[in-house]
């Protein structure tokens, strides 16, 4: 019935158990598994900054800082907003690897041998049902609430629009 099963995940409850039930639909039809994961945009929680710090799982650069007294004050707050961005794209790149060596060894311990992994960037619906065409699945299982922006506002917009768009069957795991 179903030979690949692509299920998306941010790390939240309803991912992880998304997870569980779609290892489980891949043990029971012999499908292959693959854990998707859409890296999130903006600024990280303070928490999570500081816990990329203390497991260094971001690097700060080895080349020294110019002189701030011979550049204009506006270069400087604009060096230092770029060297910001480029951390919170870090944190949020090593939160991605996370969420999914997590999703994956769950999905491990439900009997997936060796699940396959998507991280991508991007409006987060759309780019779900990329990864859906580009691994030609026939299952995509997502999980209702996660951690995304506004979630009190848009509970279960993005399974809503994915289930909406997708070329193939959706699961939506409450």
């Amino acid at each position: 019935m179903f030979t690949k099963i692509l299920v998306v995940t941010d790390g939240s409850e309803h991912g992880t158990q998304a997870v569980r039930t779609a290892a489980d639909i891949a043990v029971k039809y012999g499908a292959d598994l693959t854990v998707g994961h859409v890296v999130l945009h903006g600024e990280p929680p303070s928490a999570f900054r500081r816990m990329a710090e203390v497991e260094h799982l971001i690097h700060e650069p080895k080349v020294a800082k110019p002189d701030s007294k011979n550049i204009p004050g506006g270069l400087v707050a604009f060096a230092a907003a770029g060297e910001d961005a480029r951390i919170s794209h870090e944190v949020m790149e090593a939160l991605a690897g996370r969420v999914v060596d997590h999703a994956k060894q769950v999905a491990h311990e439900h009997g997936v041998e060796k699940p396959g992994e998507i991280i991508a960037e991007g409006d987060t619906a759309n780019q779900i049902l990329k990864m859906a065409d580009r691994i030609e699945t026939d299952l995509i299982v997502i999980g209702t609430r996660g951690f995304g922006p506004l979630k009190g506002l848009l509970m279960g917009s993005v399974s809503q629009k994915v289930s909406q768009l997708a070329k193939c069957a959706c699961l939506t795991i409450r």
